[in-house]
């Protein structure tokens, strides 16, 4: 009876005092559309990413989506958040993501994907922030100029 009572008392100290990762929780979704852009070139894309939240200042994990270009792409990347001034109610944050595009119209071969952008983060409801992004992006053997909007969950 006394241990049963020891490991009632711990399990209920451990389960108040643990807290999650972060002050968003263990892990975050962020859904984005956006365009690279370059001269005439213009490639609308869709992604998702997946972060692991280690901190208020650092996430990391995986990213997906549809690249719309001349052929559609499909890009497997490892991207990493980065936000020097942790969980604010404005927070500037850092994305560098690279991976690799597979080409799912089977015209070309795949090809690896680079970038980097500067975003501004922002949540008007408890759970649901917004992000604009701006930055360059290695794609397809070019440097373009990538705009995005996402939510982040």
């Amino acid at each position: 009876m006394k241990t049963a009572t020891i490991t009632a008392l711990l399990a209920v100290f451990l389960t108040i005092n643990c807290s999650a990762q972060s002050d968003d929780g263990w892990f975050t979704t962020r859904a984005s559309a956006g365009i690279n852009y370059k001269s005439d070139n213009c490639n609308p894309f869709i992604r998702a990413a997946y972060y692991f939240n280690l901190e208020n200042h650092f996430s990391a994990g995986t990213q997906t989506g549809v690249i719309f270009a001349d052929d559609t792409f499909v890009p497997i990347e490892a991207s990493f958040r980065i936000r020097p001034l942790g969980k604010k109610n404005i927070m500037p944050a850092v994305f560098v993501n690279g991976g690799y595009n597979a080409d799912v119209s089977g015209n070309k071969n795949g090809n690896a994907i680079f970038s980097t952008s500067l975003g501004i983060e922002t949540g008007f409801l408890r759970r649901i922030n917004y992000g604009l992004n701006i930055g360059a992006e290695w794609f397809n053997q070019e440097c373009m100029f990538s705009v995005s909007f996402g939510l982040l969950f």
